[in-house]
């Protein structure tokens, strides 16, 4: 009789293993019957988690009766083995991020396959010794293709569009060089899990600068595993890395020189969020530590690296530096930062690797398919759901603004036309002194605001001007203006500093919190709501 050892699951949960276990085994003698005689043996679970020692893996969860591994590499072995010796029983592993179709699976002990969809498998082990070895594996190819990605930053249209490709032209694997998400929370997390959710090969991934605000990064590994890694795979050398705080500390540098200079491989590409320079005259959108980026250089150009692949800059842009090339790949959903002509394009990049030849090719994307031409205003007690049309037969406000970025660069120059909040709050009830004004962007991102910004006194009117919701930029209006409806500031000087800011923000929110009064340009805004 099959029973559980394990017994804090519910009574319920129990019965259904039992009847899918029973259900297996009537299978097989169905199948074995004209053999002779079958012999079952139901293995008891385990009262505690087997230990685990696992390479090319990274181990999610684990509870005694199943453990969830994330494959970081296209090839992974897994050893379980229990604490005392016994025998393992009966046990569940999960291998998600892996070419299931493509991929050998090799276990020295007796299992069957429970699930096997998408890029996961499940096994269940049925031992009586005291450990199991399992191994997946996908054969090298001679043709070797790879999608690189970034700056999704939570728009997930085009994450679906590349999955769709991907399931259908099958590259060996998927990177995403970082910003997944706004600002790391679960739900946008979430949401990009279930873009992929369906993606049949490997992706592999680092985190970006916007996937480690408030407390994103931790949320990061316990979905992903670490973000600096490494593997290989036919003939190539993939080295990915976090730079997502604009900085490499010591110990990572030390990492990537033993990891790039050890490897036999012919090729060497590595991937990492922000880029060691940036490609543009005049922009110094990159490492905050200037030291660590030439170092970085220094190491791809003396290691012999066939392609850097970054992400980080909103745009595409490809470069060689000592025969060393550099991959921009930073349009795969956020804002671009330059006009088409200057790489400010959505795409993603194709990778083949034949006859010792690397190319890349650029995909093209649809441009992001925001709902961006209405917004709800939201009172404490109403609210009401405005067009831009609405929005353009209120009384207008215009002026000519710009704000600074966390590296002090200056973005966002240009004439505005729009609407004052305090004139949108006024119809829908108004607000109070004590109230918050939260505005919600259609990608999840949010940012609160005081009474003070929405109706400022004479010295903060002098550092951020009126709060307004724009609806026009340069002469360009939603949906045409890619970044509206957004919320800005207008100062008399045309400047919102980072010092500005700071002046005007209040406790808990705004340059307070995260010091860029970029940030407090709220792009996409969907829901501007009094709380």
């Amino acid at each position: 009789m099959y029973s559980h050892a394990y017994q804090s699951e519910e009574p319920d949960a129990q019965m259904r293993e039992r009847k899918e276990f029973l259900a297996i085994a009537v299978s097989i003698i169905a199948a074995t019957a004209s053999m002779g005689t079958v012999y079952l043996i139901f293995s008891p679970r385990s009262a505690s988690p087997p230990d685990v020692a696992v390479e090319g893996g990274y181990v999610l969860n684990q509870t005694p009766i199943h453990t969830t591994v994330r494959s970081m590499a296209l090839s992974l072995q897994l050893q379980l083995s229990t604490k005392n010796g016994g025998p393992l029983g009966s046990h569940d592993v999960t291998v998600t991020n892996m070419d299931i179709n493509r991929a050998t699976l090799l276990c020295d002990a007796p299992f069957f396959i429970i699930d096997s969809s998408g890029s996961s498998k499940t096994i269940r082990i049925n031992t009586q010794v005291s450990n199991a070895n399992i191994t997946m594996a996908t054969s090298n190819v001679s043709l070797l293709k790879f999608y690189v990605l970034g700056d999704s930053q939570g728009y997930q249209g085009s994450v679906k569009d590349i999955v769709a490709t991907a399931n259908q032209d099958h590259p060996a694997m998927l990177f995403h060089c970082g910003d997944i998400t706004p600002f790391g929370q679960q739900d946008q997390y979430q949401r990009f899990d279930d873009a992929v959710a369906n993606l049949s090969v490997p992706l592999f991934l680092t985190a970006g600068n916007h996937d480690i605000r408030m407390g994103g990064g931790h949320r990061y590994i316990s979905r992903y595993g670490p973000s600096t890694y490494s593997f290989d795979f036919s003939g190539a050398h993939f080295t990915i890395f976090n730079s997502s705080a604009g900085d490499v500390p010591e110990s990572t540098l030390q990492w990537l020189q033993n990891d790039i200079s050890s490897t036999t491989s012919e090729h060497k590409f590595v991937f990492t969020h922000i880029p060691p320079f940036d490609p543009r005259p005049g922009s110094n959108h990159t490492f905050l530590n200037t030291t660590a980026a030439t170092r970085l250089i220094d190491l791809f150009e003396t290691e012999s690296v066939d392609v850097v692949f970054t992400g980080h800059i909103h745009m595409f842009n490809i470069s060689v530096r000592n025969n060393v090339t550099y991959v921009i790949s930073g349009g795969a959903g956020a804002t671009l930062y330059e006009e088409p002509e200057r790489g400010g394009i959505y795409h993603y990049v194709n990778v083949t690797v034949s006859d010792s030849q690397v190319k890349t090719e650029t995909v093209l994307l649809s441009e992001p398919s925001f709902a961006r031409d209405q917004v709800v205003i939201r009172g404490t007690d109403e609210d009401i759901t405005l067009t831009v049309d609405d929005l353009m037969g209120l009384p207008a406000i215009e002026g000519f603004s710009s704000f600074q970025n966390q590296l002090d660069n200056w973005r966002g120059q240009g004439v505005y036309i729009g609407v004052k909040i305090s004139d949108l709050l006024a119809l829908v009830g108004g607000m109070m002194p004590e109230n918050t004004l939260r505005v919600i962007a259609n990608d999840g991102y949010s940012q609160d605001f005081c009474y003070g910004n929405v109706f400022p006194n004479e010295s903060w009117y002098q550092l951020q001007g009126e709060m307004a919701l724009a609806y026009s930029y340069n002469g360009t209006t939603v949906p045409d203006w890619s970044s509206g409806l957004r919320v800005i500031m207008l100062p008399p000087d045309g400047q919102y500093s980072n010092d500005d800011c700071l002046q005007t923000s209040a406790p808990g929110m705004g340059c307070q919190v995260y010091v860029s009064a970029g940030s407090r340009w709220v792009r996409y805004a969907q829901r501007i709501e009094v709380v």
